[in-house]
């Protein structure tokens, strides 16, 4: 749902307002976006749950404890991911869920809604 002229008027006002009085502010506003957050969770939980994954092969004989740690880190590393790509791929919506499509949606840096 789009903006009428009055309220986009009103929009530009409070951003020339925020740039004269705190233009630090406004750049990193400016420059901060949810899809940017939500893609760097992703890419950071997938990292996680590789080493996840490695402590719980390298230590499931010497310490079963251990291994037990890694798997549980693997599992809630996995179920960020999988959260924060499916909100990625839902805000481009796209219903296809296959590895061509995850990676492209992980390494775009400049999507539509960003523009």
């Amino acid at each position: 749902m789009g903006l009428n002229k009055k309220e986009q008027e009103i929009l530009n006002q409070i951003e020339q307002e925020l740039l004269k009085e705190d233009p630090e502010l406004a750049n990193t506003v400016k420059e901060s976006t949810l899809s940017k957050y939500t893609r760097t969770r992703a890419v950071v939980s997938f990292f996680i749950f590789c080493i996840g994954l490695l402590t719980m092969f390298s230590t499931y004989i010497i310490q079963p404890t251990i291994a037990l740690a890694g798997f549980v880190l693997m599992a809630l590393s996995a179920y960020i991911f999988v959260s924060n790509t499916r909100a990625l791929l839902n805000a481009e919506n796209i219903t296809e869920w296959n590895f061509k499509q995850v990676y492209k949606i992980l390494r775009n840096k400049d999507t539509s809604r960003q523009n």
